[in-house]
Protein backbone atom coordinates (compact mmCIF):
# COMPACT_ATOMS: atom_id res chain seq x y z
CA UNK A 1 0.00 0.00 0.00
CA UNK A 2 1.39 3.41 -0.76
CA UNK A 3 2.84 5.30 1.97
CA UNK A 4 1.89 3.09 4.64
CA UNK A 5 4.32 2.35 7.35
CA UNK A 6 4.50 -1.69 7.82
CA UNK A 7 3.20 -1.12 11.74
CA UNK A 8 0.30 0.83 10.20
CA UNK A 9 -0.34 -1.64 7.48
CA UNK A 10 -0.32 -4.37 9.91
CA UNK A 11 -2.79 -2.97 12.76
CA UNK A 12 -5.45 -1.95 9.54
CA UNK A 13 -5.28 -5.95 8.74
CA UNK A 14 -5.71 -7.28 12.30
CA UNK A 15 -8.80 -4.98 12.45
CA UNK A 16 -10.52 -6.63 9.26
CA UNK A 17 -9.42 -4.19 6.72
CA UNK A 18 -9.05 -5.67 3.08
CA UNK A 19 -6.71 -3.86 1.23
CA UNK A 20 -8.62 -5.61 -2.12
CA UNK A 21 -12.10 -5.03 -1.81
CA UNK A 22 -14.23 -1.66 -1.65
CA UNK A 23 -16.61 -1.02 1.05
CA UNK A 24 -20.84 0.07 -0.59
CA UNK A 25 -21.09 3.81 0.04
CA UNK A 26 -24.64 4.39 -1.73
CA UNK A 27 -26.28 4.30 1.85
CA UNK A 28 -23.48 6.67 3.39
CA UNK A 29 -23.39 8.95 0.07
CA UNK A 30 -26.62 9.49 0.48
CA UNK A 31 -26.78 9.95 4.23
CA UNK A 32 -23.80 12.75 3.91
CA UNK A 33 -25.73 14.34 0.95
CA UNK A 34 -29.13 14.54 3.10
CA UNK A 35 -27.11 16.18 5.97
CA UNK A 36 -25.59 18.90 2.85
CA UNK A 37 -22.62 17.57 2.35
CA UNK A 38 -20.79 18.37 -0.79
CA UNK A 39 -19.10 15.10 -2.22
CA UNK A 40 -16.01 14.94 -3.49
CA UNK A 41 -13.64 12.65 -5.05
CA UNK A 42 -11.32 12.32 -0.90
CA UNK A 43 -14.49 11.65 0.44
CA UNK A 44 -15.36 8.38 -1.82
CA UNK A 45 -11.62 6.94 -2.05
CA UNK A 46 -11.25 7.35 1.76
CA UNK A 47 -14.32 5.55 2.71
CA UNK A 48 -14.77 2.88 -0.31
CA UNK A 49 -10.77 2.21 0.95
CA UNK A 50 -11.36 2.09 4.91
CA UNK A 51 -15.08 2.56 5.72
CA UNK A 52 -17.01 -0.11 7.81
CA UNK A 53 -14.14 -0.95 9.71
CA UNK A 54 -13.82 0.14 13.36
CA UNK A 55 -9.74 -0.24 13.61
CA UNK A 56 -8.80 -1.27 17.37
CA UNK A 57 -5.22 -1.50 18.80
CA UNK A 58 -2.79 -0.84 21.61
CA UNK A 59 -1.29 2.29 22.81
CA UNK A 60 2.01 2.28 23.91
CA UNK A 61 1.07 2.67 27.72
CA UNK A 62 -1.29 -0.77 26.68
CA UNK A 63 -4.62 1.06 26.87
CA UNK A 64 -6.96 0.35 23.60
CA UNK A 65 -6.79 3.01 20.83
CA UNK A 66 -9.18 3.42 18.47
CA UNK A 67 -10.75 4.80 15.29
CA UNK A 68 -13.24 4.35 12.40
CA UNK A 69 -14.68 5.98 9.22
CA UNK A 70 -18.26 5.80 9.85
CA UNK A 71 -20.00 8.82 9.21
CA UNK A 72 -23.26 7.99 10.31
CA UNK A 73 -21.81 6.80 13.78
CA UNK A 74 -20.42 10.08 13.88
CA UNK A 75 -23.27 12.34 13.12
CA UNK A 76 -26.12 10.51 14.40
CA UNK A 77 -28.69 12.84 16.03
CA UNK A 78 -25.97 14.83 17.69
CA UNK A 79 -24.64 17.18 15.09
CA UNK A 80 -25.61 19.27 11.57
CA UNK A 81 -23.00 20.38 9.03
CA UNK A 82 -23.83 23.92 10.42
CA UNK A 83 -21.82 22.76 13.49
CA UNK A 84 -18.52 22.28 11.59
CA UNK A 85 -18.96 25.77 9.85
CA UNK A 86 -16.01 27.40 11.89
CA UNK A 87 -13.40 24.54 11.25
CA UNK A 88 -14.44 24.98 7.64
CA UNK A 89 -13.06 28.57 7.50
CA UNK A 90 -9.80 27.71 9.86
CA UNK A 91 -8.81 24.79 7.13
CA UNK A 92 -9.30 26.80 4.30
CA UNK A 93 -11.24 24.39 2.28
CA UNK A 94 -14.93 22.63 2.33
CA UNK A 95 -14.87 19.35 4.80
CA UNK A 96 -16.58 16.34 5.50
CA UNK A 97 -17.62 14.15 8.15
CA UNK A 98 -15.19 11.19 7.50
CA UNK A 99 -15.43 9.20 10.61
CA UNK A 100 -14.03 9.30 15.09
CA UNK A 101 -10.39 8.90 16.47
CA UNK A 102 -9.21 8.36 19.75
CA UNK A 103 -11.60 6.57 21.24
CA UNK A 104 -14.48 9.02 20.05
CA UNK A 105 -12.81 11.92 21.38
CA UNK A 106 -11.94 13.67 18.08
CA UNK A 107 -14.13 13.85 14.86
CA UNK A 108 -12.69 13.35 11.77
CA UNK A 109 -12.65 15.36 8.37
CA UNK A 110 -11.40 15.24 4.96
CA UNK A 111 -11.14 18.29 3.03
CA UNK A 112 -11.71 18.74 -0.55
CA UNK A 113 -7.97 18.41 -1.30
CA UNK A 114 -7.46 15.45 0.68
CA UNK A 115 -6.11 16.92 3.91
CA UNK A 116 -7.12 14.88 7.37
CA UNK A 117 -8.47 17.16 9.80
CA UNK A 118 -9.74 15.99 13.79
CA UNK A 119 -11.18 18.08 15.82
CA UNK A 120 -11.48 18.02 19.48
CA UNK A 121 -13.81 20.79 21.42
CA UNK A 122 -12.84 23.74 19.88
CA UNK A 123 -9.60 22.76 18.35
CA UNK A 124 -8.79 21.68 14.76
CA UNK A 125 -5.91 19.36 13.81
CA UNK A 126 -4.13 18.80 10.78
CA UNK A 127 -3.35 14.44 10.91
CA UNK A 128 -2.13 14.76 7.50
CA UNK A 129 -1.54 16.11 3.50
CA UNK A 130 -3.42 12.45 2.77
CA UNK A 131 -5.23 9.10 4.40
CA UNK A 132 -2.23 8.04 4.44
CA UNK A 133 -0.15 10.17 6.33
CA UNK A 134 -3.23 10.41 8.60
CA UNK A 135 -3.13 6.97 9.25
CA UNK A 136 0.48 6.61 10.13
CA UNK A 137 -0.10 10.04 12.56
CA UNK A 138 -2.79 7.82 13.94
CA UNK A 139 -1.81 4.42 13.94
CA UNK A 140 2.43 5.13 14.88
CA UNK A 141 0.40 7.53 17.66
CA UNK A 142 2.68 10.86 16.02
CA UNK A 143 1.14 14.47 17.22
CA UNK A 144 -0.96 16.28 14.14
CA UNK A 145 -0.59 19.99 13.96
CA UNK A 146 -2.72 22.29 15.61
CA UNK A 147 -4.66 24.76 13.28
CA UNK A 148 -4.98 28.41 14.53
Amino acid sequence: MRNLSDKTRDILLQAGWNPNSKVELTETLKFLENMGYQIFDPVVDILSLFGGVEYKFKHPDGSLETFHFIPEEVMRDYYEKEDFEEFEERAKEPLVVIGEAYRGNLIMFISKSGKVFGKNGYSLFKFGDDIYEALDTLCLFRKPEEIE
